[in-house]
């Protein structure tokens, strides 16, 4: 199976586009908390995450990180470094198992190049993305520690689980690196959730009972 098969761009391509990219790709397998790609290295390849879920993120210094973003299966990831920096100006790693198929970045800029719908379809994905990062700013630098985590959690339902109910696959550190907070200050505001009856969390197991008061928090930030 076409490792792009359920990214939307890829149903752009001629079926001799996808025989080109099939032979200039690979497909690799990462276990979680392994890194996809490091900060400073050279952007050769487009990644496309076939299954699992990954974290992007800037490494601050040796000990603070800042998540820019989380990616469920059937994102590309790289998208910048395609006709920008050469680097990555950001980390990728495993949050679950994963499974990536690493694009060549030639090949993938080629196929921007030749192809008008696909291109509409990678500018689509990078316009999404910009327009997530507009509205991670104003949470981070706007809003006060409720507001922070009614984003995270409201993000992680809709955009990465798709359910109100879902397997926490991230760790208490994870969840301070995406929300700007202390990692203390995310267990006090969970805990202030659960004791409200806005969210239920058992074994790692979350569910959102109170969607709309979460989004009431999430406006009054």
């Amino acid at each position: 199976m076409l490792c792009g098969s359920k990214a939307a761009c890829f149903h752009k391509l001629s079926d001799i586009e996808l025989e080109l990219t099939t032979a200039n790709r690979v497909q690799l397998h990462f276990k979680k908390g392994e890194t996809i790609a490091k900060q400073g290295s050279m952007v050769t390849h487009i990644l496309f995450l076939k299954t699992g879920l990954a974290k992007i993120y800037k490494e601050i210094n040796n000990n603070s990180n800042l998540i820019l973003n989380i990616f469920p299966e059937g994102n590309l990831i790289g998208l910048p470094g395609l006709y920008g920096s050469n680097i990555f100006s950001y980390s990728v790693a495993a949050i679950e198992d994963s499974t990536v198929c690493a694009i060549d970045k030639t090949v993938f800029k080629k196929l921007v190049e030749n192809n008008g719908a696909f291109a509409a379809e990678v500018i689509n994905t990078i316009n999404t993305c910009t327009e997530y990062n507009f509205e991670k700013i104003v949470s981070l630098t706007q809003k006060q520690l409720n507001g922070k985590m009614a984003d995270a959690l409201l993000f992680l339902a809709d955009m990465v689980y798709k359910n109100n109910s879902f397997v926490m696959s991230l760790s208490r550190k994870d969840l301070a690196e995406f929300t700007g907070m202390s990692v203390m200050s995310v267990v006090r505001v969970l805990q202030e959730f659960k004791t409200d009856g806005i969210v239920h969390e058992k074994n790692g197991n979350f569910t959102i009972l109170k969607m709309d008061q979460l989004r009431r928090i999430s406006e009054r930030g």
